[in-house]
């Protein structure tokens, strides 16, 4: 959409913001509501992964049985508790593939929630869904990637402790009937498990978030060199951004080895907790076991489940740092969605993408149309943190007028104009605008085609065809046309083998600056707009052209508010704003 085309400098980068990780108790809930995104798949899986880890306690209780049927010399029971040891472990076998089938899809639903759900606030324009923008491709990669992954690993693991819980429980009793002091044993490595990882909390959040943001740094870097190849290699800086890159790889190196050694340092003890547990509950049982007190089949039960105790204390300490690392993730990503609520990340949404899912493209949702007759900015101001920005701001804009926004670089046109349709992110903005009188509340809602359009400074085209990047969906042949011929590129196009089937390359490489500047005119014209928005649309065309897309507007009757600096400009102003450090000069 035309009126959220952003200029990276306007663009909140979130991985630099303080972080405020969310509470314990709203990490789980956050979780659990993700894990019931497509309820049916969890509770499969998650029934058929307890089946695998709890069956082992059957197989060592009828393990137990047999050898008390051998010892006996019942040699038709030990046969019967044999095939019944087979029967259970097949059924483990098969519980873990259909399991794994099952869980990895549920697993993959998470993700693309939590995607769809950032990728919804990032491309509304206004409204309840409405988030501020990324900062940049790198931290879009940690956030829709990572982040997303971060939170489907921790829900992961919950699977892992529930069925670990399960067998331990079974275990406990079944032990405890042979040996009470030993199942008591069994609870000492997870408190080990429990105080290490409380006393590492803020380490663990501080590790995760700080390799996050290099990560981002060097994405990032990454993606700004491809698209600007051209500039590096021209400009012989292909060695100086190997430097930079070398230090971001540095620092990132630095931090993605501390945070996978401390991962790795909190798993390397609960195993070791496992294995103490292990040792006091031999050390226990030892007399029993060297006095005889422990028949043949106590023996074998014991035997049978000394290997599968240290698994929980093990899958304990894992889920309770993925647990740290995924309120690190609920946060980054709660910067980026509605009002910045960690609840608007998991937020139920229908994801058509299931082979049997019925796909059709979504319905375009516009506005209505309202026309303009008159564009009130009434004691406009929007401040930035830096403390520049536009101050008591007013202007009247009637039907068909052409107002020109004019003045020094710095003076805040851009900020005016962004701020004035909402999307300046960063700006505490007061004052009023008015559409034929009312109140404007959402206006990042409403500045949108075709009440409005914008073409910021720097336009931003897509890899894709000339149509397509005018259109931006479904649009008539009329209105393409029309838009091309008000743009002043319609014979551009015409010249061009494949006409408006023409691919135009990565961020329109193919085109010239006008071009590429007229081509994002046309996508701004094309639903022939109450309110047309120009930042410095002069800045890529000569004055010829200029000209004569003024001339095409003012014969199309539409109503534009435009940044320039050039005299064509200014003879065909129905209004000139000139703006001097933030302020309206009386003229």
């Amino acid at each position: 959409m035309t009126a959220t085309e952003q200029s990276t400098e306007q663009r909140v980068d979130v991985k630099h913001i303080a972080v405020q990780h969310p509470s314990s108790s709203s990490v789980w809930r956050l979780a659990w509501r993700v894990s019931q995104h497509r309820p049916r798949e969890f509770w499969i899986g998650w029934s058929l992964f307890v089946v695998f880890f709890t069956m082992p306690a059957l197989t060592g209780y009828l393990l137990a049985r047999g050898y008390d049927a051998l010892a006996s010399g019942d040699t038709a029971a030990t046969i019967r508790w044999s095939a019944a040891i087979a029967v259970s472990e097949t059924v483990r076998m098969v519980a873990v593939h259909h399991g794994a089938l099952v869980w990895t899809k549920a697993w993959i639903h998470m993700q693309t929630l939590l995607r769809a759900n950032l990728m919804a606030a990032q491309m509304a324009s206004g409204g309840p869904e409405a988030g501020q923008p990324v900062g940049s491709a790198g931290s879009a990669i940690t956030h829709f990637r990572d982040d997303a992954e971060d939170v489907a690993d921790f829900v992961d693991g919950m699977i892992d402790v529930s069925g670990g819980i399960v067998f331990t429980v079974i275990a406990g009793f079944v032990l405890g009937a042979a040996d009470p002091t030993a199942a008591v044993v069994l609870i000492f490595p997870l408190l080990g498990v429990g105080l290490l990882t409380r006393v590492l909390d803020k380490r663990i959040k501080e590790y995760r978030a700080a390799d996050r943001a290099a990560t981002a740094d060097v994405t990032g870097l990454l993606g700004d060199v491809m698209a600007a190849a051209t500039t590096v290699k021209v400009n012989a800086a292909a060695d100086h951004m190997m430097r930079r890159l070398s230090v971001l790889v540095d620092h990132r190196r630095h931090t993605a080895v501390r945070d996978r050694v401390l991962e790795e340092g909190v798993q390397a003890f609960s195993k070791g907790a496992a294995d103490v547990g292990l040792g006091l509950v031999l050390l226990v049982s030892a007399g029993a076991i060297a006095s005889g007190t422990f028949n043949l089949g106590q023996l074998a039960l014991f035997t049978a489940y000394l290997g599968w105790l240290s698994f929980l204390p093990k899958m304990v300490g894992r889920v309770m740092a993925r647990h740290k690392q995924a309120g690190v993730a609920f946060d980054r990503m709660r910067m980026l969605v509605a009002s910045q609520t960690a609840a608007n990340i998991v937020v139920a949404r229908t994801l058509p993408i299931d082979p049997a899912d019925e796909r059709s493209r979504p319905e375009t949702i516009r506005p209505d149309r309202v026309p303009l007759e008159r564009l009130d900015v009434v004691d406009f101001s929007a401040r930035h943190p830096s403390g520049a920005g536009v101050f008591n701001v007013n202007l009247s804009v009637g039907r068909g007028d052409f107002v020109v926004v004019t003045g020094p670089i710095g003076a805040g046109k851009s900020t005016l104009l962004r701020s004035l349709l909402g999307l300046a992110w960063q700006a505490e903005v007061n004052g009023s605008v008015q559409w034929n009188g009312v109140e404007v509340d959402d206006r990042a809602a409403f500045f949108v085609p075709p009440n409005a359009a914008f073409l910021s400074q720097v336009p931003q085209l897509i890899s894709d065809t000339v149509a397509d990047n005018v259109g931006l969906g479904p649009v008539s042949g009329d209105q393409l046309t029309t838009a091309l011929e008000l743009a002043a590129i319609r014979d551009d196009i015409t010249e061009m083998p494949l006409g408006v089937d023409t691919m135009i390359g990565p961020r329109g490489l193919r085109l010239s600056g006008g071009q590429r500047q007229r081509l994002a005119t046309a996508r701004a014209l094309v639903h022939s707009p109450e309110l047309v928005v120009l930042d410095d649309l002069s800045s890529a065309l000569d004055v010829e052209t200029e000209l004569q897309l003024w001339d095409n507007l003012a014969s199309a009757n539409m109503t534009v508010v435009a940044v320039s600096h050039r005299a064509v400009a200014f003879d065909r102003a129905d209004q000139v704003i000139e703006l001097r450090a933030g302020h309206v000069v009386a003229g």
